[in-house]
């Protein structure tokens, strides 16, 4: 989950590599690092955390009578999977000889046995990542021809990567090489200059030719053009495109935090997710681009979701929609561990592959399965040029806008809101009447004005904040949309506040988890499926009676939960489908005030990365 930016040309490289990380730092923030070659030499500089803590080290080295310069330059911002987060285990990492730099982002498996090997042979290491062998076996086979030791080395690496390397004598150019990690390489013929990134995005000039790496391609980058390799070593030519950008200003447009700005972005946000998609009169949704055909999706028998964490999450509430009002088996699978099933892929099977960022790592590996058995499948994403958009077959676009927070919130409200309309879509495809499906609609357009109700009543929910914020363990409880409802609201209080939160259906507590319950056991109960409502009062009572605390979520009219929660939070009414939207925002605005009293880092928590590039 790290972020590569590399720049070889006539400008400033030490600046536009700074800038390109910043743009990077959602894949990580253990550490930041830049190497490049100045006066026949690798000079590095690395830091520990933020890139901020990288560009103040740097600073004072790019004022003076001679500022810094690099005549070619690599950059790293890392999230740590091998090796403490240390500047010794920052990238770049070196051969012994400190010729060879390189920056990777991914997992070398082999590691180990190639670290032997190289031992074995005299090689000493400094760091515990495995991505210093990359760098100690290029140097190895290095003969005085950089890309044909990069040709020798890529076959020798098992896993997954997106590479960037630099040597001392060859200051005119840098070698990338890719497997199954996207890295976009940039060229701007007119300026004579080229850039490298693991996400193209962080391009952004608009006249740049950009093109793509996959599959163990290697390209040997100068500033005036760039040569492509295949896997045999074999010249390659590839299509260049023109970026589409989004050019959207990033700002906390006044809030403390940007989680909170995006908590109350989504009155607006859903609303974009379903502009222009409405046909009101027909009681239906319609997409723009939608390359599926009405025969297409008529024929389809099964639906398989695929998605990780919030992600799984929306398409596990999505999965319940297409069953219940289109009638069709979708099971939704989170993808770190599909990709490891035999599934049983018809031709009748769409699949939905649902990611933010378009880079989940294990989201795209599962695509790729299911592809190579014959699905179809459609991308539920919210940025354009991300590696979904190229893998998938179609894609539908959130509209939710930059989500910088790690912890997603506007993004998931956007999927549900999305993925509702496709729902709708597929049932009156199939059985549901006109009339029907435009109730549907009316209700999801209330959804702006409704969210919008419970932004006003953030006070309400920092007091209740106040009283559970002590508490070291949380069960969400909830039944049918509410459970999944409840797993993706213990998720954000872990995410924000670092607290043992679980969600669980409300009906199986007795089943055993109801042995934790005591009076240090704060329970969150969510009430907002009319079908479940008085069989999840029963539950809470099994709760109550052996003495935990309880806050209840629950629509506006409810009736005989004041009598059994300690707290009650009031939200406007809504149908059971569309139940789990209203009740997320509440419960963003309960982990974010809980996160704030606690004092922790809420837009960049420990540990977490925006998007998971590794498995």
């Amino acid at each position: 989950m790290c972020g590569i930016f590399c720049y070889i040309g006539p400008r400033n490289s030490v600046k536009i590599c700074i800038d390109g990380l910043r743009h990077l730092e959602y894949r990580g923030y253990d550490s930041a690092g830049i190497a490049g070659i100045s006066d026949g030499e690798i000079v590095c500089y690395k830091k520990v955390g933020k890139i901020s803590a990288l560009e103040e080290l740097i600073t004072p080295f790019l004022a003076g009578t001679k500022p810094l310069e690099l005549q070619s330059a690599i950059s790293h911002t890392r999230w740590a999977t091998h090796g403490k987060p240390t500047t010794e285990n920052a990238h770049p990492h070196f051969d012994q000889q400190g010729k060879v730099a390189v920056v990777h982002n991914g997992i070398i498996e082999n590691h180990r046995a190639v670290r032997k090997m190289l031992e074995d042979k005299g090689v000493v290491f400094q760091s515990d990542t495995d991505s210093e062998v990359i760098a100690q076996l290029i140097a190895h086979l290095y003969e005085g021809d950089l890309l044909a030791a990069v040709q020798k080395t890529v076959p020798l690496l098992e896993g997954f990567f997106g590479i960037a390397i630099i040597h001392k004598d060859h200051p005119d150019e840098i070698i990338a090489t890719a497997r199954e990690n996207p890295l976009a390489i940039a060229f701007h013929p007119l300026r004579n200059e080229s850039l490298i990134s693991s996400d193209a995005n962080a391009f952004t000039d608009k006249d740049l030719d950009v093109l793509f790496l996959r599959n163990d391609e290697i390209a040997q980058v100068k500033a005036d053009h760039v040569q492509l390799f295949d896997a045999s070593c074999s010249p390659i030519v590839k299509e260049v495109k023109k970026l589409e950008f989004e050019t959207v200003a990033i700002s906390k447009n006044g809030f403390e935090h940007f989680m909170l700005k995006e908590i109350f972005e989504q009155p607006q946000t859903i609303q974009q997710a379903f502009h222009m998609r409405l046909s009101e009169e027909a009681g239906t949704a319609a997409f723009e681009n939608l390359s599926f055909s009405t025969k297409e999706l008529l024929a389809t028998k099964r639906i398989l979701i695929l998605g990780c964490g919030t992600s799984w999450h929306a398409g596990s509430v999505a999965a319940s929609l297409f069953e219940e009002l289109a009638r069709i088996p979708t099971p939704a699978e989170i993808a770190s561990e599909f990709r490891y099933k035999n599934p049983i892929i018809s031709e009748d099977t769409l699949v939905l592959a649902i990611s933010q960022s378009g880079e989940t790592f294990d989201t795209l590996a599962a695509v790729r399965e299911v592809k190579s058995k014959g699905a179809r499948v459609i991308g539920i994403c919210n940025v354009r040029n991300s590696s979904l958009t190229r893998e998938a077959d179609d894609c539908l676009f959130l509209r939710a806008g930059p989500e910088v927070s790690v912890v997603s919130t506007k993004a998931f409200t956007s999927q549900l809101t999305l993925l509702s309309l496709f729902a709708l879509m597929m049932a009156r495809l199939r059985h549901m009447g006109k009339e029907e499906g435009q109730k549907f609609l009316h209700e999801l357009q209330l959804l702006p004005e409704k969210v919008h109700q419970i932004l006003l009543q953030k006070e309400k929910i920092d007091t209740l904040a106040l009283t559970y914020a002590h508490f070291e363990n949380f069960f969400f409880l909830g039944r049918h949309y509410m459970y999944t409802t409840a797993l993706e609201a213990a998720l954000k209080l872990k995410e924000t506040s670092y607290r043992n939160a679980i969600g669980y259906p409300a009906g199986e507590m007795k089943h055993g988890p109801i042995a934790l319950v005591c009076k240090d056991l704060a329970v969150v109960a969510l009430l907002g499926n009319q079908h479940t409502y008085e069989k999840t009062l029963s539950n809470l009572m099994e709760v109550k009676a052996r003495s935990a605390k309880i806050l209840a979520f629950a629509p506006r009219g409810a009736s005989g939960i004041e009598s059994i929660a300690d707290d009650i939070f009031l939200l406007p009414e809504i149908s059971d489908p569309l139940a789990p939207i209203l009740y997320s925002v509440a419960l963003q605005l309960f982990a974010y005030s809980i996160a704030k009293i606690r004092g922790t880092e809420i837009d960049q928590p420990r540990n977490l990365a925006k998007s998971v590039t590794v498995e």
